[in-house]
């Protein structure tokens, strides 16, 4: 069996539309599995079809932030490389990553953890009887042209890059060039955002030099929402805290590149907002829908935490703190959510050690 970006499947009584579609090898014993990126018709929720025909395995999962692991027990450990992608997938051919899978008690529900250069990413779901999932429509019986359309720009962005490769080499720099494609940066808080379904564009505000902060909603609590950030950071966040004045329980979180503040909107939504860091170095907009106290957060707390750095970095650019005449924010060192930013991180620096050279007998 095999599915194309486009086509519509039906899977467990939900109907999906094929967005992506990945296939992997495991490098332990050279088999193959497919996994196909899904939305949901209707609601958009995104869900991942891994069909495995080799070992006759089927399971459909999602993206969390944050799993618990109690009551699982491991059956599978490995790494996986990207023998081809197609669509709207965050991987290109060559990229690989280490893999754990775990099964309840029942062996009908799991959890997999893969690990990728720039982090982690936790998955829950359940498996599948193959009689549970069919194709209602293919690609070519939809009006959207996208896989026709996607297969050209796949073909055009192989020549560019294969171009860009033999050209790079003359000069000795291929290494690079590979690092540039495989990716070694950091985990964006916002693109975590912008995959994971439990969270729904609100807008987007524009500052000066034309940067952008991005806003989203949740159903989940402020402190819900800020650990699953931080779980999917692996605790790699230069500062996080909750303010605890004023009534107000917002949290700001600083990354190398990004602010991200969760906070409670007049409508009493947990609201995320998250922009570059240069963002709010130039800009003095109220994060979208919030009171005077958490602007006053938002603002004080990137004066102590943020400021001073980047005005060593963007000292040309203009910025709203050069006057800044309100009190700097204290460091609360028994702040929870801190706490626990750094526990996560020493978690996956044990995590990453322990997931090298497993041994896979098909994921």
């Amino acid at each position: 069996m095999d599915y194309f970006v486009g086509d519509v499947l039906w899977v467990d009584g939900d109907t999906y539309e094929v967005v992506g579609k990945i296939s992997y090898r495991n490098t332990a014993d050279g088999k193959m599995w497919t996994e196909y990126r899904l939305f949901q018709v209707g609601s958009g929720r995104e869900k991942w079809l891994s069909v495995d025909t080799t070992y006759d395995e089927y399971s459909i999962s999602e993206v969390v932030g944050y799993a618990n692991m109690a009551g699982y027990h491991q059956v599978d450990t490995g790494k996986e490389v990207v023998a081809r992608a197609w669509g709207r997938v965050d991987v290109e051919t060559g990229d690989s990553a280490y893999f754990t899978e775990y099964e309840d008690d029942t062996e009908e529900k799991i959890i997999s953890v893969e690990i990728w250069d720039d982090g982690e990413e936790k998955s829950v779901g359940y498996y599948l009887d193959r009689e549970e999932f069919y194709v209602m429509s293919h690609a070519s019986e939809n009006t959207s042209g996208y896989q026709a359309n996607n297969s050209q720009s796949m073909v055009r962005k192989a020549i560019l890059i294969l171009a860009f490769i033999a050209f790079s080499s003359m000069f000795s720099i291929l290494p690079a060039v590979i690092g540039l494609f495989t990716g070694n940066s950091k985990l964006s808080i916002e693109k975590w955002i912008r995959s994971n379904s439990e969270f729904r564009y609100v807008t987007t505000i524009t500052g000066a030099d034309s940067q952008k902060a991005q806003v989203y909603t949740t159903d989940n609590t402020i402190e819900d929402t800020s650990k699953n950030i931080i779980y999917a950071l692996d605790g790699n966040v230069e500062s996080v805290q909750q303010n605890t004045e004023d009534g107000d329980d917002s949290v700001a979180i600083l990354t190398s590149k990004e602010y991200c503040l969760i906070y409670t909107s007049e409508y009493d939504e947990t609201m995320v907002q998250v922009s570059s860091r240069k963002y709010v170095y130039g800009s003095d907009q109220t994060p979208y829908r919030s009171n005077r106290h958490t602007y006053r957060y938002y603002r004080r707390y990137y004066y102590t935490n943020g400021y001073d750095k980047d005005s060593r970095s963007f000292g040309s650019s203009k910025s709203t703190f050069t006057n800044f005449g309100d009190t700097r924010v204290d460091t609360n060192y028994g702040d929870s959510l801190s706490s626990y930013s750094d526990t996560v991180r020493q978690e996956s620096i044990g995590a990453r050690v322990a997931a090298g050279g497993g041994t896979s007998y098909g994921k």
